[in-house]
């Protein structure tokens, strides 16, 4: 059976000729001057050439060469996600932020050396004026029913665009000592993005409806494709409230323990407790630092060689979409492993009260679980290490937007690992991981009954306020990307199941040492926990 390499590598042709913003994300230079097209003929020529590859990887897939089949499987996802998004969800024609995540190419042009200074100018002012025909299109492809919060989302998220494509890029420049290089193409795309702003107020806002549902289709395609799940919506549903109901009671013990009335007020107390605004961005370094020295004394796992995490303030672009922290990884073909790990600060301008509520969200006690979560040795060692995995396949199997089951999964079991080995030993640090594992298991029932059409978008930021003690501007902007990435916010907690269910595996039938465990499961890459379990020799065929 032939060796999958050769179709893999086209299937990454494929997809970085369609969008040259995924190949800078790759660490690439080509295509670095242009952003996607997302024209009928362009996501047609896509939709042809990714599926034209998938018989043949299907059949290597069925072979009985393990590693040649574990990697055309993950060729086969990449595929089934063109697929899911351009003939399942038509996203170019219901989704608007799709035509905003061109500005990613210049961001990423800003923040990665991919190139020359030079170069990366003179690919930022192409790309400056290749905006307004991306937003071209998207007046031409986008057409009603479109969900409102998707308009919303849009909206917010032209808001950050727009300083991006005007004071960041001038600033790029005149940091760079270019000043004035880019203030004609800045113009340019400054008006298209005023004039996609206006497309989104004032045509597909008034023609919004609230129905927001992927459907039943997407559903169990992101089970069986993606996630390589046997298990049905309503189980899977079923799974994320019997975690909810768990972990209530255990934070109603732990509140007790603790000297409080209830987990509202044990909750309620412990976010008095956070940085001023000013020392937030550093109060989340020196909590990365100390965990990544942590597992470094434990020996926990092994880092990829040079890696660096850069801790900052989250780009303005990206904060309407991102409320509280995020990881931005290196390309596999990136020459540094550098990742860089956002945090959202408050909002400017608000008042005393308003400062202090948002502050909330920052609790000290959350610091260190979030920094092991997205940072050590969470998201960037998992993410830095997949992308020195030994095989094409492993490190390129999220491409063009997957893999999730395994990366969030991954980075939610390393939150109670770290705990069960001494780093969260606090009883408030405690009480607010469990906090962040209601949250995670309400994202599992609200995506599945979301996107069943079980729930309103009303109901689902209800059930984070109520549930996961979250404030409502927070749940609004966290129910938004549930609504646009159905599959992805179950992944969390159902990924953690599955990491969970695969160290108790590799322990009963290798060996204890977690280590071991950690490094060998780092070498897979981003596949699905039951791909790799099958891949060790601990489970059976999952495909």
């Amino acid at each position: 059976m032939s060796d999958p390499t050769v179709l893999i590598q086209a299937l990454v042709d494929d997809l970085v000729a369609a969008d040259p913003v995924l190949a800078t994300r790759l660490g690439l230079t080509a295509g670095i001057d242009r952003l996607p097209s997302h024209s009928p003929a362009a996501i047609d020529a896509l939709v042809r050439s990714v599926k034209a590859r998938l018989p043949e990887l299907e059949t290597i897939a069925a072979s009985d060469s393990l590693e040649h089949a574990v990697d055309a499987f993950a060729g086969t996802q990449m595929v089934r996600r063109v697929l899911r998004d351009f003939e399942l969800r038509a996203v170019h024609r219901t989704k608007p932020s799709l035509y905003l995540d061109a500005a990613d190419g210049l961001l990423l042009l800003m923040m990665r050396e991919i190139a020359p200074l030079d170069d990366r100018l003179a690919a930022l002012d192409a790309r400056l004026r290749a905006l307004p025909g991306v937003f071209e299109e998207a007046r031409s492809n986008l057409s009603g029913p479109i969900a409102r919060v998707f308009v919303e989302s849009a909206l917010d998220y032209a808001a950050g665009v727009a300083e991006m494509v005007t004071d960041t890029v001038r600033e790029f420049a005149t940091a760079s000592g270019r000043e004035g290089m880019l203030d004609a193409a800045s113009r340019l795309a400054a008006d298209a993005v005023a004039g996609f702003r206006t497309l989104l107020h004032d045509r597909l806002l008034p023609a919004a409806v609230d129905a927001c549902a992927a459907g039943r289709a997407v559903v169990d395609d992101v089970l069986r494709h993606e996630h390589v799940l046997d298990r049905s919506p309503d189980e899977i549903a079923a799974t994320g409230r019997a975690v909810m109901d768990e972990t209530r009671a255990m934070m109603a013990a732990l509140a007790t323990e603790m000297g409080h009335a209830s987990v509202e007020d044990a909750v309620a107390a412990i976010q008095t407790a956070h940085p001023v605004a000013d020392d937030l961005v550093a109060s989340y370094a020196r909590a990365v630092a100390d965990a990544r020295r942590f597992v470094i004394e434990r020996d926990l796992c092994t880092l990829a060689a040079g890696d660096r995490c850069i801790v900052g303030p989250t780009p303005p672009s990206l904060r309407g979409i991102l409320p509280f922290a995020a990881y931005d990884p290196p390309g596999p073909y990136a020459a540094e492993q550098v990742g860089f790990y956002w945090v959202t600060p408050p909002e400017a301008g608000l008042n005393s009260a308003k400062l202090d509520e948002a502050l909330t969200a920052h609790p000290y006690a959350s610091l260190s679980t979030v920094s092991v979560h997205e940072a050590y040795p969470g998201h960037h060692v998992q993410l830095t290490r997949a992308n020195l995995a030994p095989t094409l396949a492993r490190r390129v199997a999220w491409l063009p937007s997957g893999a999730s089951l395994l990366v969030e999964g991954w980075a939610f079991y390393c939150e109670e690992m770290m705990e069960r080995e001494g780093f969260l030993a606090s009883p408030e640090v405690r009480l607010m991981r469990l906090n962040d594992q209601i949250w995670r298991a309400c994202r599992v029932v609200i995506d599945v009954e979301l996107h069943l059409g079980r729930m309103s978008f009303a109901d689902a930021v209800g059930l984070l306020q109520t549930t996961a003690h979250m404030g409502r501007h927070e749940a609004e902007m966290e129910c938004r990307w549930y609504a646009e990435s159905p599959g992805l916010p179950m992944s969390y907690l159902m990924g953690k199941l599955e990491v969970l269910a695969l160290a108790r595996e590799y322990a009963r039938q290798r060996t204890t040492a977690l280590k071991t465990f950690h490094d060998e499961l780092l070498d897979w890459g981003s596949l699905p926990p039951r791909v790799i379990a099958w891949g060790m020799g601990l489970g059976e065929r999952p495909f």
